[in-house]
């Protein structure tokens, strides 16, 4: 009966257990311009907003925006500024990425639907 009751709690509470949020991978992929390694942290498709230029895309597309601001502006300086929390129903985090005298804010906004993946990323100077 205990060995039922255990499978029973934990397929009840089982999917709300939190996982960590990938912060360092994104930051250190940031740094090392890796979008591909960005991009697979995030939903399929993705909202991606760079500079002003707004769009909703797959992998392959989010890949090659990303790509195209990296390459743009490569090897800066990735700094959180807030991290949500993943017992929070809507996770937000907000960071920094500096080139040279350029500063860009970046937001994350984590689905709380599928564990772990970026709903969407938005860059802005």
């Amino acid at each position: 009966m205990q060995i039922v009751l255990f499978y029973f709690s934990f397929l009840l509470l089982g999917g709300h257990f939190a996982v960590d949020l990938p912060y360092s991978e994104i930051e250190n992929a940031f740094e090392n311009n890796k979008p591909a390694l960005i991009i697979s942290y995030c939903e399929n498709p993705v909202l991606l907003i760079v500079n002003d230029a707004e769009g909703v895309y797959n992998h392959a597309q989010a890949g090659m925006v990303l790509m195209d601001f990296l390459k743009k502006k490569p090897s800066g300086v990735f700094e959180y500024q807030f991290q949500g929390k993943e017992a929070d129903d809507d996770i937000f985090s907000a960071a920094t990425y500096t080139v040279g005298r350029e500063e860009f804010r970046i937001l994350f906004s984590f689905s709380s639907e599928t564990p772990n993946n970026i709903q969407s990323i938005q860059i802005t100077k």
